[in-house]
C-alpha cells in the first residue's frame, strides 16, 4: 500500500478496514479459483497450477510513461566487473561465485542402480547447519510431496518398483525443484528460500526449472495473500508456472521419511529432482567456519556478486527494468519511507493490525523530515506489510534512492535497491542496534547503511521529538550515492 505524505491517509485505520476486508475477500476468491484446476493426470491431493499476478500496481499508476518490460533472464549471472572495491579473501570465499565451485566439489554419490536411478548430495560443511542439496535422478513418486529416504539402498527401492505399465506414469521432463518457505507470513523469513533456491540453481547450472511449491494446508487457508505473494516471487524463477502442492498438515519435507510406491495410484516420473529443505537461514545471516560471515548479530562488510546477481535476476524476471533516467526522478532524491503503522486487515481475523515498533504520529514525523530536507528530496510513504504485491514491493524499492524505516521485515526489500543507494534503519522498542540483519544485507547489496534509535512510548509505539527529526535528516543527507559505501559507515 502506497500513501502520499498527508497525515489523513493513515489517520483512520478503521475506515480502511471496511474497504480492505472486501478487497481481501476478492483477492482470496480469485486466488483460490485459479488454484483449483488439477495439473495433468497427477493423482496428488490439491496440486494446482498458479497464475502470475497482474503487474499493474499503485506504484505504476503514480508514474507515467513506464518503459517496456525487460527481456527475461534464463540464467542467473554474476558481474564482478561492477565492483571496484577490494574484497578480503574471506569475503570472496563466502559471497562470490567461488562458493559454487566449493559446493560442486563436495558432491557425494549416495547410491546408484541398474535403472540409472541415482541420488547425489552436495554439502557446504563450512556453513552453519551444513546446507545440503540432494539430487535425485530417474525416480518415481506417488506424490510430489513424498519424502525420499536418502540411504544406500534407496536406489534399489526405486529400481525394483519401476513399473511395466507406462500408461500409469506421468513424467515431468523439466528439472524439478521442490521449494518451501520458512515463515510464509514474514517477507524477511521468506527471502531466505528465494536466495537459497537461486544459489542451488547456480550451483547445478539449472535454468527454467519446474518449481513445486510445498505449502501446508493450514497456510493455504489462513494466509492466502501471503501465499499469492510467494507464488508471484517464485514465478520469476522460471517461465513454467509453479505447481502448488498442498501438503497435509501431518506431512512435511523433513528428509527423514521413506519413499513408498503404490502401484494402484498414478505415478510421477522425475528424471531430475532437487530437494533443498534448508530454509530457516541463508547467506543473509549464516555463520561460516573461518570465514567473514558471522551471523545476524555481527557486522560484516562483504559485497556480494552472488547477492546482487540473484536480486537482479528476480527483478528483471518480474518485469521491472532500469528506469534510472525516467523523468519521474527530475533530479530530486527519492526517499522511500517504510511505515509500520496500523493497517487492515490482519490475515487471520480481518481486524486492524498494529505492528510492534510503530511510530506515534508517524505521518507528522514524515512531514517534519520532509520540511527539513527541503525540495531536493521527495519522501513517499509505503507500507510493505499492507496489501502490497511482490511486484509493487520490488518496484518501489528499486525506484528509491534512500529507504528509511523502523527495523522490521519491510526493510528486506532494500535488497532490490540500486548499488550505492542508501538504507537508514531506525531501532527502538524490542529491537536494539545489536540486530545487524539489515546492516549485513546492505553490505551484501553494496548500498550505504545508517542507523539511529528512537525511544519507546506507551504500548507498542516509538516516540520522537525535534532532535529525532534532526538525526534522521542528518543520516539521510550523509548518504552520497556517487560514492562507494565504506566499511565504517557513520
Amino acid at each position: 500500500m502506497i500513501f502520499d505524505s498527508s497525515p489523513s491517509k493513515l489517520s483512520d485505520p478503521q475506515a480502511l478496514c471496511f474497504k480492505s476486508q472486501w478487497l481481501r475477500r476478492i483477492i482470496t476468491l480469485i486466488f483460490l479459483m485459479v488454484s483449483i484446476s488439477l495439473v495433468g493426470n497427477f493423482n496428488t491431493p490439491k496440486i494446482a497450477l498458479s497464475t502470475s499476478i497482474d503487474g499493474n500496481s499503485s506504484t505504476e499508476k503514480n508514474i507515467n510513461n513506464a518503459p517496456e518490460k525487460p527481456m527475461r533472464k534464463n540464467a542467473i549471472t554474476f558481474n564482478s566487473s561492477s565492483y571496484r572495491h577490494n574484497q578480503s579473501a574471506e569475503c570472496s570465499r563466502d559471497v562470490s561465485p567461488i562458493l559454487f565451485d566449493e559446493w560442486r566439489q563436495s558432491k557425494e554419490i549416495i547410491c546408484t542402480s541398474h535403472h540409472e536411478v541415482s541420488i547425489e548430495q552436495l554439502r557446504l560443511d563450512r556453513w552453519e547447519y551444513k546446507p545440503t542439496i540432494t539430487v535425485y535422478k530417474n525416480i518415481i513418486l506417488n506424490n510430489l510431496f513424498d519424502d525420499v529416504n536418502k540411504t544406500d539402498t534407496s536406489c534399489e527401492v526405486f529400481a525394483s518398483n519401476t513399473l511395466n505399465d507406462a500408461s500409469n506414469i506421468t513424467a515431468i521432463n523439466h528439472p524439478v525443484i521442490r521449494v518451501q518457505n520458512f515463515g510464509t507470513f514474514n517477507a524477511y523469513e521468506r527471502f531466505h528460500s528465494y536466495l537459497n533456491i537461486a544459489m542451488v540453481m547456480a550451483t547445478l547450472n539449472i535454468t527454467n526449472p519446474q518449481l513445486v511449491y510445498m505449502v501446508m494446508e493450514s497456510e493455504m487457508k489462513s494466509i492466502p495473500r501471503s501465499i499469492s505473494n510467494v507464488v508471484e516471487m517464485w514465478a520469476s524463477f522460471s517461465s513454467l508456472k509453479p505447481i502448488i502442492a498442498e501438503v497435509p498438515s501431518s506431512r512435511r519435507l523433513t528428509g527423514n521419511g521413506g519413499a513408498v510406491l503404490n502401484a494402484d495410484q498414478p505415478m510421477i516420473a522425475l528424471p531430475y529432482m532437487v530437494d533443498f529443505p534448508f530454509q530457516g537461514t541463508s547467506i543473509m545471516v549464516t555463520k561460516t567456519v573461518g570465514g567473514a560471515l558471522r551471523g545476524r548479530g555481527i557486522d560484516h562488510h562483504c559485497k556480494s556478486e552472488i547477492f546482487r546477481g540473484i536480486t537482479d535476476y528476480i527483478r528483471t524476471n518480474l518485469g521491472i527494468g532500469d528506469e534510472s533516467n525516467d523523468a519521474y526522478f527530475n533530479n530530486t532524491i527519492q526517499v522511500l519511507w517504510s511505515s509500520r503503522g496500523p493497517f487492515c486487515c490482519h490475515p487471520k481475523d480481518g481486524t486492524v493490525y498494529t505492528p510492534s515498533r510503530s511510530i506515534y504520529n508517524e505521518q507528522k514525523l514524515v512531514q517534519a523530515v520532509q520540511t527539513s530536507l527541503g525540495s531536493h528530496y521527495n519522501i513517499t510513504t509505503v507500507d510493505f506489510g499492507a496489501n502490497m504485491t511482490t511486484i509493487d514491493s520490488v518496484k518501489a524499492a528499486y525506484k528509491a534512492q534512500i529507504l528509511v524505516g523502523v527495523h522490521g521485515a519491510g526493510l528486506v526489500w532494500s535488497a532490490f535497491m540500486k548499488q550505492h543507494s542508501g538504507l537508514v534503519e531506525i531501532f527502538g522498542g524490542d529491537r536494539d542496534s545489536s540486530n545487524r540483519h539489515y546492516h549485513n544485507i546492505a553490505s551484501l547489496a553494496d548500498i550505504h547503511y545508517r542507523s539511529l534509535t528512537l525511544g519507546g512510548g506507551e504500548g507498542k509505539s516509538l516516540i520522537w521529538d525535534e532532535k529525532s527529526v534532526d538525526q534522521i535528516v542528518k543520516k539521510i543527507r550523509s548518504i552520497n550515492m556517487d560514492e562507494e559505501p565504506s566499511a565504517n559507515e557513520p
